[in-house]
């Protein structure tokens, strides 16, 4: 008679690389997160079979099925495996079919699931065990608020969706990945991506405003990442719709809509078109005392800076716009090519021309002359200040399109003042 002590059973456990006592607390703990959450929902009214001990066992039968394709080898065991759930879980489901007239298959699939993460588990990709099972858990208490959630989207925001999955996951994917034209000047994929990168940040500013009527900030925030022009429209256009107590907080996100001006179209964009840190030693102080100050003004009104009651814009994802901003960029970046080798001395005026119509086209544009070596670290300081100048500036005589003269004087009083200190705080004269 031959005994295997402990020592000999783990070491053969390690020959067979057959999981541990660990990895089988695991598993039950994986069918322990979806059964609680049942149990939970059996209390609130749900009638549902996966209950906690049916989970703990479903995933405890995948984990002895992992134990037993590492002892045996070969997928023959994978495949007696899934037959056998299969018959289990089709078995419960035609029963509860019959019985409650109903042939939602949510818990069916679940059990299929449970069962797959104990597998996981026993095969030591736990990692994605409990990611399953956590998804599972989530998607089954969160099932009520899905529904309603979808209850409540309009047709042209899901037509906008599918718009957004088609030009990103589908379109962009085809196009080709190089430089075509004179001097190189388009590649079809990086403007592409640019169209696509612009079409998230509309998409998720209109969303900010449409889940929460308090999403203003949000709103100026997002928008801002690509034009704070678009997003000053954006609240004229608010500010022609709203009452007189909505101005002045509306005024205010025009003046904050600088901040990721200063931040990301003039800073970030600078240092990562231009590959180095050297052009912004001269654009600290201005970038940071207009930060500062903005963020000062944010705390001081932050009881104002989201007023309630605003409507989204009408439109969650305008195109047409959308493939304006993108071809603005390419013209500028483009021009700027071409002008900065023929006619160096008339690389300003278009710069400050381009930031009119998107101070980060402008940026970028500086930046990659920088990059190929065409202009100073210091003439990409003075440039780059000259397009955030003109990008706060222009602000101004955009808010005289709104017919409120509190709107009007806010903005226009602060944008010269912000545009005033753009320029004089760069550590090199224009």
């Amino acid at each position: 008679m031959i005994t295997i002590t402990n020592a000999s059973s783990a070491s053969l456990a390690n020959n067979l690389h057959v999981p541990q006592i660990q990895y089988l607390l695991l598993a039950i703990a994986v069918g322990a997160v979806v059964g609680l959450v049942n149990e939970y929902r059996k209390i609130t009214g749900a009638r549902i079979f996966l209950g906690l001990r049916t989970s703990i066992f479903t995933s405890m039968l995948g984990f002895v099925f992992a134990v037993l394709y590492e002892l045996e080898g070969g997928y023959l065991v994978f495949v007696t495996a899934f037959i056998v759930i299969t018959i289990i879980a089709a078995t419960i489901y035609v029963e509860r079919a019959r019985v409650l007239k109903s042939l939602g298959a949510t818990t069916y699939i679940s059990m299929l699931l449970v069962f797959a993460s104990g597998m996981l588990v026993g095969l030591g990709l736990y990692l994605y065990g409990i990611v399953i099972s956590v998804i599972v858990a989530v998607l089954s208490f969160y099932k009520t608020q899905f529904l309603n959630a979808i209850s409540r989207i309009r047709r042209e925001e899901l037509l906008a969706l599918l718009n957004l999955l088609l030009i990103s996951a589908v379109i962009l994917p085809l196009l080709p990945d190089r430089f075509i034209g004179p001097y190189d000047f388009f590649n079809p994929f990086e403007f592409w991506l640019i169209v696509v990168i612009v079409s998230l940040i509309f998409f998720a500013q209109y969303v900010a405003l449409r889940v929460s009527r308090r999403g203003l900030l949000a709103f100026t925030i997002i928008g801002g990442l690509v034009s704070s022009t678009t997003v000053t429209l954006s609240i004229i256009d608010l500010s022609n719709r709203s009452t007189k107590e909505h101005q002045r907080p509306l005024a205010i996100n025009v003046l904050l809509s600088n901040v990721p001006l200063a931040l990301v179209q003039v800073g970030a964009a600078l240092y990562i078109t231009a590959g180095s840190a050297a052009p912004l030693a001269y654009l600290w102080l201005s970038l940071t005392v207009i930060t500062l100050s903005l963020a000062a003004l944010a705390i001081i009104e932050r009881e104002r800076v989201s007023p309630a009651g605003l409507e989204p814009p009408s439109t969650p994802l305008p195109f047409r716009r959308i493939l304006e901003f993108a071809t603005l960029l390419f013209l500028i970046t483009a021009i700027a090519k071409v002008v900065s080798v023929a006619a160096p001395s008339y690389l300003p005026l278009m710069i400050g021309v381009g930031a009119l119509g998107n101070a980060l086209s402008a940026v970028i544009a500086v930046g990659l002359l920088y990059s190929r070596h065409l202009i100073s670290a210091q003439a990409a300081s003075q440039l780059s200040a000259m397009s955030l100048a003109v990008g706060i500036v222009e602000k101004a005589p955009l808010s005289l399109m709104s017919r409120d003269s509190e709107f009007r004087k806010i903005v226009s009083v602060g944008s010269l003042a912000l545009a005033a200190a753009a320029i004089l705080l760069t550590a090199v004269p224009l």
